[in-house]
C-alpha cells in the first residue's frame, strides 16, 4: 500500500530555516562581535591619539601665540623706549646746536662791535695825540715868547713877576734863556725878600727857592736858548 506523503509546509519551513539560517545568523553575530571587540580594543589608542591632539594643539598654539604676543609686546615697549630716548637725545642735540649757533652769532656780533670800538678808540687816540702835539708845540711857542720877554726885562722886574708862578713854569721859562740871563735872574731872586714868610722873618729871601729852581734846571733837558 502506497502511502501518499503528507505535504506539511510548516514542517518543511521550520526544518529548512533551522538548517540554513542558523549558520548565517551565527556568522553575522560573530562578525559583529569580532568588529566590536576590535573596536573596543582600538578605542583607547584612538581616543588617546585623537582627543589629546585635538585638545592639545589649540592649547599649544594658544600658548605659543600668547607667549609670542607677550614677547612681542615687551619687545615693542623696549623699542618704543629706545625710540623715545633717541628722539629726546635728538631734540637735546638740536637745542644745543641752536644754542651754540646763537652763542657763535652773539660772539661774532660782539667781536664786530669790539673791532668797531677799537677802531674808534684808535682814531680818538690819534686825534688826541695830534691835539696834544699841537698843544705842546703851542705851549712851547708861548713859553719861548715869555722867555724872550723876561730876558729883555731887568732882573728885578723879571723876578717880581716869575716869583708868583709855579716852579714848573719858572723852570720852563728859564730853560729857554741864555745861561748869563739865567744867572742874573737867579742871583736877583736870592736877594729878594720872601713875602710868603711869616712876620718877624724879614731877613728871609727867595734863595732856597732859587737853589731849588737851579737844581731842577740841571735835571731838565736843555733846549736851545735864544
Amino acid at each position: 500500500m502506497n502511502t501518499t506523503p503528507t505535504l506539511n509546509p510548516f514542517a518543511d519551513a521550520d526544518e529548512k530555516p533551522d538548517s540554513n539560517w542558523m549558520p548565517i545568523i551565527a556568522a553575522v553575530i560573530l562578525g559583529i562581535a569580532t568588529s566590536a571587540g576590535v573596536l573596543m580594543w582600538r578605542l583607547p589608542s584612538i581616543t588617546a591619539s585623537s582627543t589629546p591632539v585635538e585638545s592639545h594643539t589649540p592649547s599649544t598654539i594658544k600658548t605659543k601665540i600668547t607667549s609670542q604676543s607677550k614677547d612681542w609686546d615687551f619687545y615693542t615697549t623696549e623699542i618704543d623706549n629706545l625710540v623715545n630716548e633717541l628722539k629726546t637725545e635728538r631734540e637735546n642735540y638740536q637745542k644745543k646746536a641752536k644754542d651754540f649757533a646763537a652763542v657763535e652769532l652773539r660772539i661774532a656780533t660782539e667781536k664786530k662791535e669790539l673791532v668797531r670800538i677799537r677802531e674808534e678808540i684808535e682814531k680818538m687816540r690819534s686825534e688826541l695825540t695830534e691835539k696834544t702835539t699841537e698843544m705842546q708845540a703851542s705851549e712851547k711857542t708861548n713859553v719861548r715868547n715869555l722867555s724872550r720877554t723876561y730876558s729883555n726885562m731887568k732882573p728885578t722886574q723879571a723876578v717880581a713877576i716869575i716869583s708868583e708862578m709855579s716852579d714848573a713854569n719858572i723852570v720852563k721859562i728859564l730853560a729857554l734863556m741864555k745861561p748869563d740871563i739865567q744867572a742874573k735872574i737867579l742871583a736877583e731872586m736870592a736877594k729878594t725878600p720872601d713875602g710868603s714868610t711869616a712876620a718877624g722873618s724879614g731877613n728871609a729871601t727867595l734863595a732856597p727857592r732859587a737853589a731849588k729852581l737851579s737844581d731842577q734846571l740841571r735835571l731838565l733837558k736843555q733846549a736851545p736858548a735864544n
